[in-house]
C-alpha cells in the first residue's frame, strides 16, 4: 500500500500536517512502519514538553540586564560622588588659629616687666580668587552629570548586545523548528521509497538517497543546536546569571522604532541632540569651558583677612592698667610674576574645549553616516522578505509539490524531488534570516537614534 505524500505535509501547515500525520498513524503501525511513527511520537512529545517550559521573552532579558549590569551602579555611585564633592567645593577653605607671646624680655622673662609684651591670639582666613569655588562646583555638577550620561549610553549598547543575541538565539530556534519539520518529511519520503522498494517498483539508489539527506539533516541540526546554545550563553553573561526559560517566544518580536518615512534632517538633529552620546560630548564642551574659567581665575588676586587680639599684663607709668591690642589686617596675593605660567595654562584649556567640540562634530557626523546605511540596509531586507513571501518561497512550495507528484506516479526522478526540497529549506532559512536580520537593524537603528522605550519597544509579531 502506498500512502500519497503531498496531501500531508505540502498542501498543509506545519500545524495541519501534524493533526493529519497523527490521525493516520494507526493505520502506519499496521504497515509495520515503526520508525516514522517513532519520529512522530517523538516530535509531539517535544512539542508538549516545549509548550509546558518557562519562555524566555525578549523584553524579560532587557529587564534583567540592566539591572545586574555593574557598570551601570559604577556610574550612577560615581555621579553621586562628585555630587557630594559639587557640595562640598561651595565651602571656603579651613580658618587658621593662631597663638603666640611677642616681645617677651630675655632677661627676666616677666609678662609685665615691658608694656610691649602680649599674649597674641589670632584668626587668619583666605578667600579663593575671584569665582573660584563657584566654578569648582559646577565643575563637579557637569562631572556628576557625565557619568549619568555614560550610564544612559551603557544601557543603550547592552540594550543593543542584548537584542542581537537574542534574536540570532531565536533564529537558530526556529531553524531547529524548520529541521525537525523537514526531518518528518524526509521520514515519510524514506519509508515510502522503501516500501516501493521492497516490492521492486525503485531501486537502491533512491532508498540511499534518502537515508543520505537524513544524516545531512542531523548534522544540520546539531551546528544549530550548538549556535542556539553560544547565543543563550551570551544572553546569559550579559545578564550575569543563568536566564530561565528552555525555549525563546514562538513569535519574532517587533521591536518598534521612529516612522523612518517621516525622518527628516531637522528631526534627525533634535533626535542626535538628545543621544546621549552627543549630550556626554556636550557636556565635554561645557566642562571644557569651564576648566578655561578657571584657568582664569589665576590672573585674579587672591586675598586673605587676619584678626588678632594681643593680652598684656602690668600697669603704665601713671598706675593705669595696660590696654590690650586689637589689629586687623588684608593680604593681597597679586599675579605679578607668573603671567606667562597662566597663559599658557589658559592656552591648554582653550585647546581642549576646541577638542571637545571637534569629537562632537565628528560624532554627529558618523552617526548621520551610519543611520543613512542602516536605513537602506533596512528597506532593501524589507523588500526582500517581501519577495520571499509573495513569490519565492509559494514557487518553490508548488514546484517541489508538483515533483513530489511526479515522483509518486512514477514520471519523476527522486534527484529532482531532492533538489526542490533542498531550495525550499534553504529559502525557508533565508526567510527567517531576513526577518531577524529586520528587527536586528531596527534595533542598532535605535541605538544610534538614542531610542530606549525598553518598556514599550517590544510586540509580539507573526510566527
Amino acid at each position: 500500500m502506498n500512502l500519497p505524500l503531498t496531501s500531508l505535509l505540502i498542501d498543509c501547515g506545519w500545524k495541519i500536517a501534524l493533526l493529519k500525520v497523527g490521525m493516520i498513524m494507526f493505520g502506519l503501525l499496521s504497515f509495520g512502519r515503526l520508525p516514522f511513527c517513532r519520529a512522530l511520537i517523538f516530535l509531539f512529545s517535544t512539542f508538549s514538553f516545549a509548550q509546558a517550559d518557562e519562555v524566555l521573552m525578549l523584553d524579560k532579558v532587557l529587564s534583567v540586564v540592566k539591572e545586574n549590569d555593574y557598570r551601570i551602579k559604577q556610574l550612577s555611585e560615581e555621579s553621586k560622588a562628585y555630587q557630594a564633592e559639587s557640595e562640598a567645593a561651595s565651602y571656603l577653605p579651613d580658618p587658621t588659629i593662631f597663638a603666640a607671646i611677642q616681645s617677651l624680655p630675655t632677661d627676666s622673662f616677666a609678662f609685665d616687666q615691658e608694656p610691649m609684651t602680649q599674649l597674641k591670639v589670632g584668626l587668619r582666613q583666605m578667600f579663593p580668587k575671584g569665582r573660584t569655588l563657584e566654578i569648582r562646583s559646577e565643575i563637579s555638577d557637569l562631572k556628576s552629570g557625565l557619568q549619568l550620561m555614560a550610564g544612559e549610553l551603557r544601557w543603550l549598547e547592552r540594550k543593543q548586545l542584548s537584542e542581537q543575541a537574542w534574536l540570532e538565539a531565536w533564529y537558530w530556534q526556529k531553524t531547529l523548528q524548520l529541521l525537525d519539520e523537514d526531518k518528518i518529511f524526509l521520514a515519510q519520503v524514506q519509508e515510502f521509497i522503501r516500501s516501493l522498494y521492497e516490492v521492486g517498483a525503485k531501486d537502491q539508489s533512491d532508498l540511499i538517497g534518502a537515508d543520505l539527506e537524513l544524516l545531512k539533516l542531523s548534522e544540520k541540526r546539531i551546528d544549530a543546536e550548538r549556535n542556539y546554545q553560544i547565543f543563550r550563553q551570551q544572553l546569559n553573561t550579559l545578564a550575569n546569571q543563568t536566564l530561565k526559560g528552555a525555549s525563546l517566544s514562538a513569535s519574532l518580536p517587533q521591536i518598534q522604532t521612529i516612522d523612518l518615512d517621516r525622518l527628516d534632517r531637522n528631526n534627525l538633529n533634535a533626535l542626535l541632540a538628545k543621544h546621549p552620546g552627543i549630550k556626554a560630548l556636550a557636556q565635554e564642551i561645557m566642562l571644557s569651558s569651564k576648566q578655561v574659567g578657571l584657568v582664569e581665575q589665576d590672573f585674579e588676586p587672591a586675598w586673605g583677612l587676619e584678626l588678632s587680639y594681643g593680652l598684656r599684663d602690668g600697669e603704665n607709668m601713671d598706675g593705669s592698667d595696660r590696654a590690650d591690642f586689637f589689629s586687623a589686617g588684608v593680604s593681597l596675593q597679586l599675579p605679578l610674576f607668573s603671567n606667562e605660567k597662566q597663559g599658557k595654562s589658559q592656552l591648554a584649556a582653550k585647546q581642549r574645549s576646541e577638542v571637545a567640540q571637534i569629537k562632537r562634530d565628528e560624532a554627529l557626523s558618523q552617526m548621520k553616516f551610519e543611520i543613512d546605511s542602516l536605513i537602506q540596509q533596512y528597506r532593501y531586507v524589507l523588500k526582500q522578505r517581501k519577495l520571499y513571501e509573495t513569490d519565492i518561497l509559494p514557487t518553490l512550495a508548488e514546484q517541489r509539490k508538483s515533483a513530489l507528484q511526479s515522483y509518486e506516479a512514477d514520471q519523476g526522478n527522486f534527484r529532482l524531488v531532492m533538489n526542490l526540497f533542498l531550495k525550499e529549506q534553504g529559502a525557508k532559512n533565508m526567510h527567517q534570516r531576513l526577518r531577524v536580520n529586520e528587527q536586528k537593524l531596527i534595533s542598532s537603528l535605535n541605538y544610534q537614534l538614542g531610542l530606549d522605550n525598553s518598556d514599550t519597544n517590544v510586540n509580539e509579531g507573526a510566527r
